[in-house]
């Protein structure tokens, strides 16, 4: 034991020596998770030459924009993905996921919530709470289903077939957000995309991948996801961005 400075009872610093021992294979797996992402971010600066001109202005028309259009590639890379949407004037996570529910589904369709009810800042963007009229999705004509968690924890993939069958949009959050259920593995999303697609081919699988990044070495794209979204103010940014956000 390391002679301390404060007079804090030996029992006390023998029980946190103990504590960090029993922790020590868990932080040393998220030590080698952090290195291994961190080598892949930067490999995607290489590999798409970020330099000092891709931080010169543009002329505003959003024209040869050489710094928005190098982010957009090196997020694409970064994530597993073909293309992506890197904008700071995203508010946050919910504004880029309504953006790609807008985006994607048209008067008929179906949201198909998977994993329980989402955030409850999206609630008022499906409509399923507030004023009728205020231009949420269901105001448009789309139409939104649910499966409930099993316990309150954990997916119910019998449901996630039965009604994904018709659905446009298979609805994943990542997070646990405000709920006590855990957060949703690579592994777990992959199945639940699987799921989804054996009963339904045409869904577009939509990952919430809000506090998810560059958790694991794999993100949602790799196992099945079509289209991820979060917001740069958590992972992506690094916890400096105060805005933003990527579909």
């Amino acid at each position: 034991m390391n002679e301390c400075i404060f007079d804090i009872d030996p029992k006390l610093l023998s029980l946190a020596s103990e504590a960090e021992n029993e922790c020590r294979e868990m932080f040393e797996k998220i030590d080698s998770n952090a290195e291994y992402n961190g080598q892949k971010v930067l490999k995607a600066f290489i590999d798409n030459r970020v330099s000092e001109g891709c931080l010169k202005g543009t002329t505003g028309y959003g024209y040869g924009d050489m710094g928005r259009d190098t982010i957009d590639k090196l997020f694409a890379q970064a994530l597993g993905g073909e293309d992506a949407l890197v904008r700071h004037t995203f508010v946050n996570g919910t504004h880029a996921l309504s953006t790609a529910l807008f985006g994607v589904l048209r008067s008929g369709d179906t949201m198909l919530a998977c994993t329980g009810k989402p955030y409850d800042t999206l609630e008022e963007i499906i409509g399923i709470r507030g004023e009728k009229g205020s231009g949420s999705l269901i105001d448009f004509g789309v139409k939104y289903e649910q499966v409930d968690l099993v316990d309150e924890m954990y997916p119910d993939y019998d449901e996630i077939a039965k009604k994904a069958v018709g659905a446009k949009i298979a609805y994943i959050q990542r997070s646990r957000g405000y709920s006590l259920r855990p957060s949703l593995t690579v592994e777990i999303i992959g199945k639940i995309a699987e799921t989804a697609k054996k009963a339904n081919p045409d869904i577009i699988v939509m990952v919430d991948n809000c506090y998810g990044e560059f958790v694991e070495r794999k993100e949602p794209l790799s196992v099945g996801a079509d289209i991820i979204i979060g917001s740069l103010i958590k992972n992506p940014g690094g916890g400096i961005a105060s805005t933003g956000g990527y579909i």
